[in-house]
This record gives C-alpha cells, sequence and structure tokens, in this order.
C-alpha cells in the first residue's frame, strides 16, 4: 500500500496523487491503476497517468464527486501492490550523434568533462523508461540519464527544435515528435518519423523501454528514406527481456 490523496481540481476532475517522486516501481502502479480504473469505473471521460499522480474526468451528470472517490478508494486499496511486473518491452530507436543533428553535443561532453566519443558510448548503453507521454502527442518523459551527462535545460528556450531531436535535461530525457519549441539540450537525432497527423498512432507506451543505438548520418537517411516510402517500422526492432 502506498499513501495518495483525491484531490478536486475542476467540475469534473480528480487528481489522485502519490508520493511525488520519480519513481519507475511508483511509476509502474501507476500505470497498472490507470488501466483498472479505466476498465472498472463507470462514467470516466479519461484517465491521464503522470510521473506520479491519475488525473480522472468524469461525467458529473452521471456520477457525483463523492461517489467517483469512494470507487476510487476501493481501488486503490484492493489492488496487489505485491503483483509481479511483467517483462520490460525494450524498443531500440536509432540516432545520429552527428553535430549537424547533435546541436549540444560539445557543451554536454564539456559539462561531463568527457569525449564526444565517450559520451556517446554512456549515452547509448542506457535503458530509458517512459514514464508518460505529454507536452505534445506521443512526447516519451523518459529516464535516467546517467548524473554525469545530466546537463540542466537551457535558459532561453529555442524558437524550433527539429523532429526526432533526442534531448536530455537534468535527470530526464525525451525525444521530440514534431518541431516545436523546447530548452532541453540536443544530443542527437533519430531519422524515425514519432508523430505523424494523419496516421496518429504511437510506437510506443508509458511503461516501456527506449534504448537508443547510435547510426552513421548515411545510415540516418537511410533509414528516414526507408521509414518514409517503404513503411519501415520503429517496432520491427523490438526486443522483450
Amino acid at each position: 500500500m502506498i499513501e495518495y490523496d483525491c484531490v478536486p481540481v475542476g467540475e469534473q476532475t480528480i487528481l489522485i496523487h502519490f508520493e511525488e517522486k520519480i519513481d519507475i516501481t511508483e511509476n509502474l502502479i501507476i500505470h497498472k491503476l490507470t488501466k483498472i480504473i479505466s476498465n472498472k469505473i463507470p462514467y470516466i471521460t479519461a484517465v491521464t497517468p503522470a510521473y506520479c499522480s491519475i488525473m480522472i474526468n468524469f461525467d458529473v451528470f452521471k456520477i457525483t464527486f463523492r461517489e467517483i472517490v469512494e470507487q476510487l478508494k476501493t481501488v486503490i486499496n484492493n489492488f496487489d501492490f505485491s503483483q509481479e511486473d511483467a517483462r520490460a518491452k525494450i524498443i531500440e530507436v536509432p540516432v545520429c550523434y552527428d553535430r549537424e543533428f547533435a546541436i549540444d553535443i560539445e557543451e554536454i561532453a564539456s559539462f561531463a568533462h568527457m569525449s564526444i566519443a565517450n559520451l556517446i558510448e554512456l549515452h547509448s548503453k542506457v535503458n530509458y523508461f517512459i514514464y508518460m507521454l505529454g507536452f505534445m502527442p506521443y512526447y516519451p518523459y523518459l529516464g535516467t540519464t546517467p548524473d554525469r551527462i545530466g546537463m540542466p535545460r537551457l535558459e532561453s528556450p529555442r524558437a524550433k527544435v527539429p523532429a526526432g531531436s533526442v534531448a536530455l535535461a537534468g535527470k530526464q530525457a525525451g525525444i521530440y515528435p514534431v518541431e516545436s519549441p523546447g530548452g532541453w539540450r540536443i544530443i542527437g537525432r533519430t531519422p524515425i518519423e514519432l508523430y505523424n497527423p494523419r496516421n496518429p498512432r504511437t510506437r510506443y507506451e508509458a511503461g516501456d523501454y527506449l534504448h537508443f543505438y547510435p547510426i552513421s548520418k548515411t545510415d540516418f537517411y537511410r533509414i528516414k528514406d526507408l521509414d518514409i516510402k517503404d513503411g519501415f517500422k520503429m517496432n520491427e526492432h523490438m526486443e522483450s527481456i
């Protein structure tokens, strides 16, 4: 059992707030509870998990705040917190660390007091857990970046960050699915199209792991061409542990 609070944040919105920390064990519990709540409690219109909370939207014309809180408490209090986790899914993501794409790589290497080659080796040997999706469609909030390379975000965000940019900010990491403003440090870019508004499907979900593997600039453009023209799917690189 873990401590939690049910807090109203609107006429038809409740926030279930757990201990405020970035922790894989707690986050996995949050995602399990999210699925149970979605399946077991009626009149819920949306369930949105985050690092240490779950936001519940409900139909206020069909169920009261008091009634839904009681049902939420029943689900959480009866949840088996000792159940074992399913085997993790690791999705391999190709990343080019060439300076053309890795616009902050020299600064990150300087911050870490290591060579760029060693930086790439360290960054690409970690499996990054997806805590949640947010900020923009399919933006994965990942952890945990090794402390040595966990450079703080920029003081002033860039007006444009190219789609596919692999970024970090302190212990967090992420990938920009579309071009957007952003203040995280850019360490590389993937050629894989992560989001297409004409076919809005995700290649990963919260609870998965992403593993970045280095590719050359030649391979970057080859994979990008395959992804666009021949339906190359990043999911073909999936591997379970």
